[in-house]
């Protein structure tokens, strides 16, 4: 686990994107590199280290 956070979680049908605030991403050690790739670090990774978003399932 690379971090806890105690969150509340709202989901709405029919929204495709997951919606995260400033202090959401801040407090899970989120460091986005790429908007647009999906690409980002943690806090604690090595200098250099990036990860890619999880792809999104493709519908029927």
């Amino acid at each position: 686990m690379l971090s806890s956070v105690v969150a509340d979680l709202v989901v709405q049908p029919g929204v495709a994107e997951p919606l995260l605030t400033d202090v959401a991403i801040d407090e899970l050690g989120i460091q986005p590199v790429s908007f647009s790739k999906g690409l980002w670090r943690h806090a604690s990774d090595p200098p250099g280290r990036v990860r890619s978003s999880a792809q999104r399932p493709r519908g029927p």
